[in-house]
């Protein structure tokens, strides 16, 4: 599905490479086989390399337990040597696409089968991934993520729309062994099933992004002006308050926001999930959200030239505009929540 999207809509080829002893960093056994694959991105239509993506996709021992897209090399302009100062030449960007989907099992021929839950995380990494792949920035630190942090989430969720559409489901939701589709009646209770209990999520996500700005602000705002929790509320009273406050259930005695990991990651940011939302609903609507222009090669290079290719050395504000022919509109978000 990656592979077919990439040729559709960038004219780019995903070649898998042989993948180094040196390059490996699942080494248990130097005689198992590695199961992280490598490929190599290159334009089609000239043999141009763009950079290496390595897919670490099934859990193992010891190894981190979430998903995520982590780069290994930023792309950006190098000095030429000392005898050419002014020449510059491009460093390649390489990315780790990290995850822990369903494993392949033996009794159905060493097969990964993944539901799709699974798929929707693994397409949200390969937003970021192609963000950090496809950016030309003249420094590292505009390197493709490294963006605002309001719109840095919006790749990614505009790739998790794929895994809703009809037609690309018809494409990668195949039997493993017959290669027959997903029947139409169940293709259409999945698609149906996205906005289940739709309004609980963004509600939830209010409160956690709420939480995390609240905890990162001034500590007067909830400790009562203390910084000791003795005398103030304890971040689990606070989380617990939010939740009632939002009308969310929420289990006493339990403390679900000590393993909230984009506190650390996000903190005082996490609100860029729901918010990068908007702009992703309002690009696939208006440039990508019918029929033939999901998989449109001139859709396709207009979001890699207009927004991709910056990373975060232009305001996400002049990208969106110019990729949507106007400002950003909330109006296509609220129609997925119908």
């Amino acid at each position: 599905g990656m592979q077919y999207l990439t040729q559709k809509l960038f004219g780019i080829v995903m070649k898998e490479s042989d993948l180094k002893e040196n390059e490996r960093w699942d080494v248990v056994d130097n005689d198992r086989a590695s199961a992280i694959k490598k490929f190599e991105f290159i334009k089609e239509d000239d043999g141009q390399e763009l950079g290496i993506v390595y897919f670490d996709l099934h859990p193992r021992e010891g190894k981190y337990n979430h998903a995520a897209h982590f780069t290994v090399r930023c792309g950006c302009e190098i000095r030429g040597s000392e005898s050419h100062p002014n020449e510059t030449e491009y460093q390649l960007p390489i990315v780790a696409l990290v995850c822990n989907l369903s494993p392949p099992q033996p009794h159905n021929g060493s097969v990964a089968i993944l539901s799709h839950s699974e798929v929707e995380t693994l397409f949200h990494e390969f937003g970021h991934g192609l963000h950090s792949l496809l950016s030309r920035t003249s420094f590292q630190h505009l390197s493709g993520t490294r963006t605002a942090m309001d719109f840095v989430e919006t790749p990614s969720h505009l790739m998790e729309y794929y895994v809703w559409d009809k037609d690309f489901l018809n494409i990668i939701g195949r039997h493993y062994q017959t290669g027959s589709q997903i029947p139409t009646q169940n293709l259409e209770s999945l698609i149906k099933s996205r906005n289940v209990f739709k309004s609980i999520e963004v509600q939830s996500q209010c409160a956690y992004a709420t939480f995390d700005q609240t905890i990162f602000g001034p500590p007067e705002k909830w400790l009562g002006g203390s910084i000791n929790f003795k005398s103030g509320i304890s971040t689990t009273d606070l989380f617990a308050s939010l939740h009632k406050s939002n009308g969310l259930l929420y289990a006493d005695n339990t403390h679900w926001h000590s393993k909230f990991g984009h506190l650390v990651t996000y903190g005082a940011g996490y609100y860029s999930y729901l918010y990068a939302s908007i702009f992703s609903a309002d690009l696939w609507n208006t440039c990508f959200n019918s029929g033939e222009a999901a998989f449109s090669r001139s859709a396709g290079n207009r979001y890699w030239n207009e927004v991709l290719v910056h990373g975060g050395s232009k305001d996400p504000n002049e990208m969106l505009k110019a990729m949507l022919g106007r400002q950003p509109r909330v109006d296509s978000y609220f129609q997925t929540l119908s």
